[in-house]
């Protein structure tokens, strides 16, 4: 089987898909040299590569400096992909109702690893406004990511603590390993996380997990996100973490549903 999985294996399709996935939010363009560099493919097969692909509308060259950033057609392939995932078609109408019921800032994410990989948002205009990545780290100074660090054993917990780099977000971040550490404590006895202007100031988020039931596995998270400018903690924590367990137990049940 694995000489038949080599045979039909495209190492032209590979290289292609590893350049396309050099381009995200934090390197929108790059040049032809840096990419036969970081990909490890020579000068002459990455231009023949690149050139193919800003033909094809997948990058697009600047006419100015020669720089390429991605094209029209990466951003609708990736627009299908998205919108026809499984799990985004089954989580969006249970966020909307939510959202619109309680007209309030929800986000979603699915865990990848030791990120989060961010899966539907709904936001109200009274937000302040940030550019939320779409892979997401920092996971002890976020609300969805301590309801998952929650959710893992002391072990797993103890590794991703030691081996993490902590760093200083805002004044409000946690920084002292064993603070954040009963912080997650708290955050599993009560059910559902806190993120108190830890990660942006002027941001309040309430998170709790989303479970696959049949797996009894954390497979992602959900919070509720308040401006301090119009909430306070104390106002949040005694309106809404009911309607945020509920929400997180019916994108649960979505979950378990699609296998996550």
């Amino acid at each position: 089987m694995a000489n038949e999985n080599k045979q039909y294996y495209s190492k032209t399709l590979e290289k292609g898909l590893i350049i396309l996935d050099l381009f995200d939010r934090d390197h929108q363009h790059r040049g032809l040299s840096e990419i036969s560099r970081l990909t490890g493919i020579n000068k002459t097969s990455t231009y023949r590569l690149v050139n193919t692909l800003v033909q094809m509308g997948y990058l697009r060259k600047s006419p100015n400096n020669k720089s390429l950033r991605l094209g029209p057609r990466a951003f609708v392939l990736g627009h299908h992909f998205f919108h026809g995932f499984d799990i985004f078609q089954s989580v969006k109408p249970i966020i909307d109702k939510t959202f619109l019921e309680q007209k309030i800032s929800i986000d979603s994410a699915l865990l990848h690893g030791r990120t989060l990989i961010s899966l539907y948002r709904r936001e109200m205009p009274n937000l302040i406004y940030f550019r939320l990545p779409l892979i997401m780290e920092e996971l002890y100074a976020r609300a969805m990511g301590k309801a998952i660090l929650a959710k893992l054993d002391p072990t797993e917990l103890s590794n991703i603590l030691e081996e993490n780099q902590i760093k200083k977000l805002t004044p409000n971040t946690l920084l002292d390993r064993e603070k954040i550490r009963k912080d997650i404590e708290l955050t599993r006895t009560r059910g559902y996380s806190i993120n108190n202007e830890e990660y942006i100031e002027g941001l309040i988020c309430i998170g709790a997990p989303l479970m696959n039931f049949r797996e009894k596995t954390v497979v992602g998270a959900v919070s509720l996100d308040f401006p301090t400018s119009e909430y306070s903690l104390d106002s949040v924590i005694r309106n809404y973490p009911g309607v945020l367990t509920k929400l997180a137990s019916e994108l649960s049940e979505v979950v378990t549903s699609v296998d996550v």
